[in-house]
């Protein structure tokens, strides 16, 4: 009975790892290859820099620009975001493979740096806690390690209804677009999101985000990077938030899984610091990689 318990307990063991090497297998040969779109402005040091929900590599054009004499900028756009492609898949597993595996093809000569605005600033953290050797300096801007699902006030939700229940095919201008638009949000960021978000077709006006993917994985985009290999990044990373947004309540939320970072506060300021604040915002970052 022993030597029948002992045979029965190997070849369980044998069946398992056996099962884990095929699952593994799998997986590596199911990965969907995300060749995401990118700007490069300047020469020197590599810089990626990631936009955040909703936004476009075109949004950080003007940060790029004040950064330019110093570092090479890559500006990417982030998987079902401006032109690069959509995928059924959108968490912070993927969308950081996506950035490896665009550092990996770029083959760049020295590690590059990175930054983060919002949801690209998390992409940043699950980036670092699985393969902080990629980077060699890290910035994340406006946004925490933390969940904020239930923060938002419902802004979020409302941009994603509209861009499912709004009929884009029958317009036939931009201006035709815009007037739309202006009758639900009157405010000019809120108008400018939108319009930046439309591209026109053969068929008419689509949207370029892919906002139904957006809707079905949003609480994992407003939540926190897990599941993630590293508990922690243990090198020095700045946070900077903006004067007049909340995201970032202290260096309390930051250093579980960040213990040597640093916060800096941006004056009169949101958390849009790259619209509102450009000069300052470049100023930072440029003071941070070249210090």
């Amino acid at each position: 009975m022993k030597k029948t318990a002992l045979l029965r307990s190997f070849f369980c063991t044998v069946l398992s790892i056996i099962y884990s090497l095929f699952v593994n297998l799998y997986h590596k040969s199911h990965r969907v290859n995300m060749k995401l779109f990118f700007r490069t402005i300047g020469e020197g040091t590599p810089l990626i820099i990631l936009h955040g929900l909703w936004g476009a590599s075109e949004n950080w054009l003007p940060i790029a620009h004040l950064l330019e004499d110093k570092f090479q900028v890559i500006l990417p756009d982030v998987r079902n975001h401006g032109q690069s492609p959509h995928d059924e898949a959108m968490n912070y597993e993927v969308m950081s493979n996506d950035v490896i595996e665009l550092v990996e093809d770029l083959k760049l000569p020295v590690q590059p740096h990175i930054v983060g605005h919002s949801m690209g600033g998390k992409i940043v953290m699950a980036l670092l806690l699985k393969r902080p050797e990629l980077v060699n300096k890290a910035v994340v801007v406006d946004i925490a390690p933390v969940s904020y699902s239930q923060r938002d006030g419902g802004s979020h939700n409302r941009i994603i209804d509209f861009m499912a229940n709004f009929d884009l095919s029958r317009l036939h201008s931009r201006e035709e677009v815009k007037e739309a638009i202006q009758q639900h949000f009157r405010t000019e960021r809120s108008q400018q999101l939108f319009l930046k978000n439309i591209k026109k077709t053969s068929s008419g006006f689509e949207w370029k985000i892919n906002h139904r993917v957006i809707s079905k994985y949003f609480d994992e985009i407003s939540g926190c990077p897990s599941s993630l290999p590293n508990n922690t990044y243990d090198k020095e990373i700045l946070f900077i938030k903006g004067e007049q947004s909340n995201l970032i309540t202290g260096t309390g939320c930051l250093q579980k899984e960040f213990p040597a970072a640093r916060l800096i506060e941006l004056p009169q300021c949101g958390h849009w610091i790259h619209s509102e604040q450009p000069e300052k915002l470049a100023q930072a970052i440029r003071n941070f990689l070249l210090g």
